[in-house]
């Protein structure tokens, strides 16, 4: 049943609850040693993007954050793509708001995702497997990336989107490869493939397309065979987030306010039909 205040109980969260709420954005299940598996997919296929599935994410990443039987989390996409289409219905119909859209639906949402990805308690591995193409920090936030040899990385901000690349990547690619070489990346739409990222030590593993997720599977049962003690685990995830943590808070406000201020400023073309030029592009 739903969650009704208790002063007697400490809040939590129940996988039977909520895998049923998110079965449409992403399929949950977890073994008997807590290892939560969560793969996303739009009808049962791979992931087409829209608005909904970004603010999705807070709703889904708060309810799996709060359950304590959660040991270990594999996140995986569906296919040969983890985020890297568009939902030609959805991705760019927006509601009527009395404000702008890019506070509405970008600032609002893109401001608290990095953090709520931050905010899982326990060690994160992703089987990444394919394409992240939009929002790649929801994959680049992980403890340990396993990539099939057929994953590549890229923003697209400013050639597709027309705006500032600053909504969170920015500061991950500037944490993860140094100031330069994200700069560069930012600017000419660099990809990062699966063996660059492997040699830039982004992706832990590169393994043959449809083997990542059994892969992560190993990975996650071995690590609780290593680390047996469920403290051990969550104060180690604690320690390996908390430089991001500290730069998402100190950065990611600003960041959001000058690319939702450089899409107000322009003249040529309204702040949507950049989002829809960029989530619309095929690889």
């Amino acid at each position: 049943m739903p969650y009704v205040y208790d002063k007697r109980k400490p809040y939590r969260t129940y996988l039977e609850e909520y895998a049923p709420k998110w079965d449409g954005m992403a399929h949950l299940r977890r073994d008997e040693n807590g290892i939560l598996e969560v793969r996303f997919h739009t009808e049962d296929g791979p992931v087409r993007f829209c608005e909904a599935i970004h603010s999705g994410y807070l709703g889904l990443l708060h309810d799996i954050s709060h359950d304590p039987d959660n040991e270990i989390v594999i996140l995986t996409g569906t296919g040969d793509s983890f985020v890297a289409l568009s939902d030609p219905e959805m991705s760019v119909e927006f509601p009527t708001y009395t404000t702008s859209v890019t506070y509405d639906w970008w600032y609002l949402t893109a401001t608290r995702v990095p953090l709520a990805w931050l905010d899982i308690p326990v060690p994160v591995i992703c089987a990444l497997n394919g394409p992240i193409t939009i929002h790649p920090e929801s994959v680049l936030l992980s403890d340990y990336i396993i990539a099939g040899d057929n994953a590549l990385m890229v923003d697209r901000h400013i050639q597709d989107a027309g705006c500032a690349p600053v909504d969170g990547v920015n500061i991950l690619y500037e944490k993860l490869l140094g100031v330069n070489a994200a700069r560069a990346l930012l600017l000419n739409s660099g990809v990062i493939d699966a063996q660059r990222g492997k040699e830039l030590g982004i992706f832990a593993e590169v393994v043959p397309h449809g083997t990542e997720l059994d892969r992560a599977w190993e990975f996650a049962k071995d690590l609780m065979k290593r680390v047996p003690s469920r403290m051990v685990r969550r104060m180690t995830r604690e320690v390996f987030t908390q430089s991001l943590r500290e730069a998402f808070m100190k950065d990611i406000r600003s960041s959001l306010c000058h690319e939702c201020y450089s899409s107000e400023l322009r003249t040529d073309s309204k702040p949507e039909e950049g989002h829809k030029n960029m989530i619309n592009k095929e690889l």
